[in-house]
C-alpha cells in the first residue's frame, strides 16, 4: 500500500490527560480535512498525525459538527479547513451505484499497534437510507475506520461512518457470505457535497 492516495487519509486522535487516544481516520480533499462528526463529538483539541508530525485542530473550526441525531437527518459529517492543502483525492460527480467495486483505505488499531488498512468493497443493492450507502469489504474493519473515504481512482464515493450490524448469509457463497459479515453504512457523496463550504 505505497500508493500516493493512501498518504492522504491520515488517523486522528484526541488528547486524554497527557496522552493521545486514537479517535478515527480522516482524508484530504482540496482544502480540507474531513471525516465523520462522531470521530470529534468531544469538545477539545485533536491531532491529526502524518508520519511523524502532529498536526493540531482545534474543535471550533470544524465546519459542520453534524452527529447523528443533531438534526432530522443524522447527517454524520465533519469538515476542517486547511488553506493550502493539495490532495490527488477529489470528490467524485456522481453517487456510486450497487455493485460498483470500490475501495476503502483506513486506519485502525490492530493487535501489532496502529496500521492502515487498505481493502476491496462492494455497493449493496439496498434502498437510500438518507443519504448512506450499505457497502460491504473484504477486509473486516472496525473501530478507527469512521471517517475514511470510500474511492475509485482518486475520487471519493462516500465516509464510512457506521460499523457492521447483522446479515443472515446463510446459503450464500463463501465470498458473498464472508462480505456480507463485513458490512458498513457510507454517507454519499452527493450529500458531503452539500456540507462543502462554498
Amino acid at each position: 500500500m505505497n500508493d500516493e492516495l493512501s498518504h492522504y487519509v491520515m488517523p486522528l486522535f484526541r488528547r486524554l490527560g497527557d496522552e493521545r487516544s486514537f479517535a478515527g481516520t480522516a482524508f484530504c480533499v482540496d482544502d480540507y480535512l474531513i471525516t465523520a462528526g462522531h470521530v470529534i463529538n468531544q469538545e477539545q483539541t485533536y491531532y491529526l498525525r502524518n508520519g511523524s508530525d502532529w498536526h493540531p485542530l482545534q474543535f471550533d473550526q470544524w465546519v459542520p459538527r453534524q452527529l447523528p441525531g443533531d438534526d432530522k437527518h443524522g447527517y454524520d459529517i465533519a469538515i476542517y479547513p486547511i488553506p493550502g492543502l493539495t490532495s490527488p483525492l477529489s470528490l467524485a460527480d456522481d453517487d456510486a451505484e450497487p455493485h460498483d467495486e470500490l475501495r476503502v483505505i483506513c486506519w485502525q488499531w490492530l493487535p501489532t499497534g496502529l496500521q492502515q488498512v487498505d481493502t476491496q468493497c462492494l455497493v449493496l443493492d439496498e434502498r437510500d437510507e438518507q443519504g448512506y450507502l450499505r457497502i460491504a469489504t473484504v477486509d473486516r474493519i472496525t473501530h478507527g475506520s469512521s471517517g475514511c473515504p470510500i474511492v475509485r481512482d482518486g475520487r471519493v464515493y462516500g465516509i464510512v461512518t457506521m460499523g457492521r450490524d447483522h446479515v443472515d448469509t446463510t446459503g450464500m457463497a463463501p465470498l458473498n457470505r464472508h462480505m456480507q459479515q463485513n458490512t458498513c453504512w457510507a454517507f454519499k457523496v452527493s450529500r458531503i457535497r452539500r456540507f462543502m463550504p462554498h
